[in-house]
């Protein structure tokens, strides 16, 4: 079973992450996962929760937007749905946080943890691309003998009907 490269953090609370490559990464709400031996389960519907990412070196927060697609995963025993995207421009160590919002009477300790993964889109479109190549192999497993099944029925139609016309004519 294909493992998904990311990086699994258990929140609320905050993580440092090191991000080594510049560019686009999309961060998941993994309603079932699993990080060290503990299994984590949720609801697939995404908490209202607050997430935050800060550099480390700077002090700066990376602005954060809605996924750009939305997409979603199941595999092996991990099942996320994308729910941030977020750009990297300098590689370094970044402290990604998140908490539920503040509600009256109750603390941050009884609300559920639950994880956020965070993937590459670069790893993304691989897997997607080698998903499509999958799916394109077996489509054509399926459709080149249904074309060429109804190639050669549609040639014998054609040949019986001359051999009609002509015993016809020589009649």
């Amino acid at each position: 079973m294909a493992e998904i490269p990311s990086v699994q953090v258990v929140m609320p609370g905050s993580s440092d992450i090191t991000f080594q490559q510049t560019g686009k990464y999309t961060i998941f709400y993994e309603y079932r996962s699993m990080v060290g031996n503990r299994i984590y389960s949720t609801s697939e519907n995404v908490p209202g929760i607050i997430v935050n990412i800060v550099s480390k070196d700077t002090g700066d927060e990376v602005p954060l937007s809605s996924a750009s697609t939305k997409s979603s995963y199941t595999i092996g025993s991990r099942s996320g749905i994308g729910l941030l995207d977020f750009v990297i421009d300098e590689p370094g160590i970044y402290e990604l946080s998140a908490s539920y919002p503040a509600v009256r009477g109750q603390q941050e300790e009884q609300r559920q943890e639950f994880v956020l993964a965070v993937i590459q889109n670069s790893v993304i479109e691989k897997i997607f691309g080698s998903i499509m190549g999958t799916v394109a192999g077996a489509m054509a497993i399926v459709l080149v003998p249904l074309a060429v099944g109804v190639a050669i029925i549609i040639m014998t139609f054609i040949k019986r009907r001359k051999a009609r016309v002509r015993a016809m004519a020589s009649n």
